[in-house]
């Protein structure tokens, strides 16, 4: 499916083109199936909802850019493995009780946990750089492939987002996940300022639906004048996604000039 660009004939340093507009292959890892994909939908979000920054590193009304944990995780893995790698030098060359088995169990321990650093060491200096890009404008969205694998960037209506099932008594459940276009149907988390899933789809949705006024955030506030004037010029064409709440424009006036123009 070819998509149409909008952004700034192809010159916009967070343009990214189109990798996948489709899900081929065998999902056996996150894909659980249809019954597990969540709708684009704006559904209605309660007094728990976050409406302060969206917390990327670009935030406008056509590109959001935010840190990928793709670049965060092999820093926390790997602390936690050096963690162990020093924890069991400590042991080994300060406690002299310990006895034979205790000793092959230290040396098992440490010797998984050099291995373990050494692999996220080198994956840390030889993974492609990963990136979380939300473009409004194109309707695309790109983000982080599996390990080594390259960035994803595919049309928001053809992404399939789920949801964790979480552990024991739910901990960890309803969190919003991508699923990637990969053979192995890979997730990955991909969380909001919403309280579950729902909402942060519902938010990501409203935002992502360039023909509604922008959604709650401080930062996007200083754009609605310019995203309200651009949507008047194409004469406020019909939303792309529905939405069970209202989305009001900024102003009484805005909202009015809307209604008599859009009819919507």
């Amino acid at each position: 499916m070819a998509v149409k660009n909008n952004s700034k004939d192809n010159k916009d340093p967070l343009y990214r083109k189109v990798t996948h507009t489709q899900y081929t292959g065998i999902k056996k890892i996150g894909d659980k199936g249809p019954q597990s994909w969540l709708q684009k939908v704006i559904v209605p979000l309660d007094k728990y909802f976050y409406k302060g920054n969206m917390g990327g590193q670009t935030v406008t009304d056509e590109f959001v850019e935010s840190p990928a944990q793709a670049n965060i995780a092999p820093l926390i893995f790997g602390g936690v493995a050096l963690l162990f790698v020093l924890l069991s030098l400590y042991i080994l060359f300060t406690n002299d009780e310990i006895d034979g088995s205790g000793n092959e169990f230290i040396y098992y321990t440490l010797s998984i946990s050099i291995l373990i650093l050494l692999f996220i060491i080198y994956y840390y200096f030889t993974m492609p750089k990963k990136e979380i890009i939300l473009n409004r404008m194109d309707s695309t969205i790109t983000f982080p492939g599996f390990m080594w694998k390259k960035n994803i960037t595919m049309p928001f209506d053809k992404i399939k987002f789920s949801y964790t099932s979480g552990g024991p008594n739910f901990i960890g459940a309803y969190m919003l996940v991508i699923v990637r276009p990969d053979k192995a149907g890979s997730t990955l988390g991909f969380p909001f300022p919403g309280i579950d899933c729902y909402q942060d789809l519902a938010y990501l949705t409203w935002y992502m639906d360039k023909n509604r006024p922008l959604p709650p955030a401080e930062d996007l506030d200083a754009y609605r004048e310019k995203d309200f004037e651009r949507r008047k010029k194409e004469k406020f064409k019909k939303p792309l996604y529905r939405s069970q709440i209202p989305t009001p424009e900024a102003t009484p006036e805005q909202q009015a000039e809307r209604e008599r123009i859009g009819k919507w």
